[in-house]
């Protein structure tokens, strides 16, 4: 009794319609491009194209609000934003990671932190005390919102 063993191999039709789709697809998606007249080697604004800097403190208070000063060289302190106990979580949560930085280096909080808009939309914290850096936009559009808003914010009348 021996088997006969067959060397036909059986391609699923459908495997090979897909597999055709994609490559048109793929053809296709290029073309568009090309034709779009967009480079493909155009690269994003370098991060030294800085369009706005502040300098920012973070306070907190007894009450459990965060008191956001705007830093300004000759004049006071200004405040440009209260954050309320309950509000501003992802304000709080990288002020956090932050703050935690600068204890285990033996820094205090009387130094401020930098919100740095970019050229290329970029919006990122800095703790220059401790090098770090916090990119916003990594934790989505309502996040970075709520840094954005303190870039365009002006004194608040006390």
């Amino acid at each position: 009794m021996s088997e006969q063993h067959s060397h036909d191999i059986h391609v699923p039709v459908g495997a090979l319609i897909g597999a055709g789709v994609l490559i048109l697809f793929t053809i296709a998606a290029v073309a568009i491009f090309r034709m779009s007249g967009l480079d493909p080697t155009a690269k994003v604004p370098e991060p030294e194209q800085t369009v706005q800097i502040r300098e920012l403190r973070f306070e907190d208070s007894p009450e459990g609000t965060v008191i956001v000063y705007q830093i300004i060289d000759g004049a006071a302190d200004q405040v440009v934003e209260v954050i309320q106990p309950g509000e501003g979580g992802f304000i709080r949560g990288v002020l956090r990671s932050l703050a935690r930085a600068r204890r285990a280096s033996g820094i205090g909080s009387e130094h401020p932190f930098l919100l740095i808009a970019e050229a290329n939309g970029t919006l990122l914290l800095e703790d220059p005390e401790t090098g770090q850096r916090i990119y916003l936009q990594a934790f989505g559009p309502t996040n970075l919102d709520s840094f954005r808003a303190l870039l365009a914010r002006d004194e608040i009348p006390q």
